[in-house]
């Protein structure tokens, strides 16, 4: 649920193209302004879009890429912007998590000096949780100390379910995943915030906090 009008929000519509498409193509994406309603960036996702090359357009039309570190368990993903010049890495935290099964941080973003930028976190406190693998509602995304926004559902109807049918209605809705920024405006360029966003959806898809 959002809860202020102050905040800025990303929303990640998916659907699917008809005909000219690729042949390992899967889906496409795009971020919406929530406020302006204007598309920031948009992708075609081809196989799994942490194994493969993703492009993305963002609402200058210029192509940023995005690349694994490997091809088999890649731990790492490079994006680099429209003059090829590195614009952020997503870290895995995958050594971390193996030594410790409960560790918090999903994924972290840093510059092209390996300087963090903010990380994806698991918010819940509790241990019991986190061990039997119930994912969180939502993720927080934290620049040091400061949660700075968070990662979340957003329904796709409008307004709050008063009667039963409507509850029922709005419980079988499909939902968006959106980023909403705290601070008023986008914590995240949206093509960062996309291609986060793509990495975090396949990482806990079906799954638990970490994985």
């Amino acid at each position: 649920m959002i809860e202020s009008t102050n905040q800025a929000i990303y929303r990640i519509r998916k659907f699917s193209r008809k005909g000219g498409v690729a042949e390992n193509y899967r889906t496409t994406r795009e971020i919406v302004d929530e406020h302006t309603q204007d598309i920031m960036a948009h992708c075609d996702v081809l196989g799994h879009a942490t194994f493969s090359l993703v492009s993305i357009i963002d609402k200058d039309r210029e192509t940023w890429t995005m690349n694994p570190n490997r091809k088999i368990l890649p731990t790492r993903w490079i994006l680099t912007g429209p003059n090829r010049s590195l614009a952020v890495q997503f870290d895995r935290n995958l050594s971390r998590k193996l030594m410790n099964p409960v560790h918090r941080v999903i994924l972290t973003l840093s510059d092209g000096r390996d300087r963090e930028l903010c990380r994806v976190v698991d918010p819940r406190k509790g241990l019991i949780d986190r061990v039997l693998g119930v994912g969180p509602d939502d993720w927080a995304l934290m620049e040091g100390d400061e949660v700075v926004g968070k990662i979340t559902d957003l329904a796709r109807h409008e307004g709050q379910p008063k009667g039963l049918w409507q509850k029922l209605r709005a419980f079988l809705t499909p939902v968006d995943k959106a980023l909403v920024s705290f601070k008023g405006s986008h914590v995240l360029s949206a093509p960062v915030a996309l291609g986060m966003l793509l990495i975090l959806e396949e990482l806990t898809a079906g799954a638990s906090s970490g994985d």
